[in-house]
């Protein structure tokens, strides 16, 4: 059983070990080293920033992934053949919109409805950068994510953003790459779910959803420890509802296992017969 939903899991996992990279990258859950002649109030404003500027990272990294949840629900919904799987999809969707209500105060670009698929332009840098090499005869390419690609006398070289931001690395912005990873997996889970039909259809969906979910649970957790206290609380709750739907996504797989063996049985006796 597990074989027929391993291969469309694959993207959650990769999903999941993107967003703790990601994350790691804007927090390491310690407060900023202050300098002993500035005030107290300025080192409780960049305190309070770096918190801000933090909590934005995780709640737009959990957001794309609701984002993506709610696009695969929405699919089987249609697809699906058990009412039963129907009626789960339908509380994915419900429950992951609410999620993303909760998360707008904190990402409100990434909970917007929609947004998993919006095109980004390229910063102000980027295309400053960009038309720069132009000018100089240098072929320039801005990536989705960041960074640019210069070719020149047979040469390529690897150059870094100049954009300063939280959610960018050398030259990668992790917030759009996030955003990148969780489009292909809407992609190639809708591909791999549509090459199934009926119970197929079911188990393969079922069984992405509790790959998915564990994989969120992870995420939630790791995420709670370099979040705020206010976002730590809308993660919390966030946790309980992802193992909510997973155990019940476990009934499930049982239940569509237990009727595809009476299935098989009655078919067999049927030919006995």
């Amino acid at each position: 059983m597990m074989r027929k939903w391993i291969s469309v899991s694959a993207c959650s996992a990769a999903l999941c070990l993107c967003s703790v990279s990601g994350a790691q990258q804007t927090n390491n859950n310690a407060p900023p080293q202050t300098t002993p002649n500035r005030s107290d109030a300025a080192t409780q404003h960049d305190q309070r920033s770096d918190w801000k500027s933090a909590d934005h990272t995780l709640a737009t990294c959990v957001a794309i992934a609701n984002q993506e949840e709610i696009a695969i629900a929405k699919f089987a919904q249609e697809k699906a053949r058990s009412s039963d799987v129907k009626e789960f999809a339908k509380m994915l969707v419900k429950d992951h919109q609410a999620f993303l209500e909760k998360l707008e105060k904190f990402a409100p670009e990434a909970a917007r409805d929609g947004s998993l698929h919006e095109k980004h332009e390229p910063s102000t840098n980027d295309k400053t950068r960009a038309g720069a090499d132009k000018t100089t005869g240098v072929e320039a390419k801005v990536g989705l994510a960041g960074g640019t690609v210069k070719a020149s006398a047979g040469k390529v070289q690897q150059t870094a953003g100049t954009e300063e931001t939280a959610d960018r690395h050398h030259g990668v912005n992790f917030i759009q790459l996030h955003r990148e990873i969780a489009a292909e997996c809407v992609r190639n889970a809708k591909e791999m779910l549509t090459e199934k039909e009926g119970d197929k259809f079911d188990e393969c969906f079922v069984g992405h959803q509790i790959a998915a979910h564990a994989a969120m649970k992870t995420k939630l957790t790791v995420f709670e420890r370099h979040a705020s206290s206010e976002l730590k609380d809308v993660l919390a709750k966030g946790a309980e509802t992802t193992e909510r739907h997973m155990k019940k996504a476990e009934e499930l797989m049982k239940e569509l296992a237990h009727a595809d063996s009476s299935s098989k049985r009655d078919s067999s006796s049927s030919k006995k017969d």
